[in-house]
């Protein structure tokens, strides 16, 4: 695996844990929270919460495979990632509109480009 691919799991699987992590055990999620949050190892984390490396690293593994379940039933980590491509093209798409020469000379178009862009901008920060 290249380091652009593992780089990729690992935001992917941040992500998971993010959308899904307070669904999680006590047991499975704080050694995740440790990995994920911290990027502390297996057996930095097992010292922590006073288990084995090897439980750690399977307490690991477990979530990870919980997380993935969560995501393959509730689809909410694809959805997200949908929308924000989904958002980046209106935005573009918003952009190129308020650069052409005919909307300019209209004010009530570009009134309106401007709060559809604005209520973009605040969908974003609360998303």
């Amino acid at each position: 695996m290249s380091k652009e691919e593992s780089i990729r799991k690992k935001y992917q699987e941040q992500l998971l844990f993010d959308f899904y992590g307070e669904l999680l055990s006590s047991k499975l999620k704080l050694p995740l929270s440790y990995y994920y949050n911290d990027d502390y190892s297996a057996t930095e984390i097992a010292e922590i919460v006073q288990m084995t490396r090897q439980g750690a690293y399977d307490a690991i593994r477990r979530g990870r495979n919980q997380l993935q379940k969560f995501e393959n039933k509730l689809h909410l980590v694809e959805r997200f990632e949908k929308t924000k491509i989904l958002i980046a093209n209106i935005e573009t798409e918003l952009d190129e509109l308020q650069t052409d020469e005919m909307i300019k000379q209209s004010p009530a178009a570009m009134k309106t480009l401007k709060k559809l862009s604005k209520e973009i901008d605040d969908f974003k920060d609360e998303y």
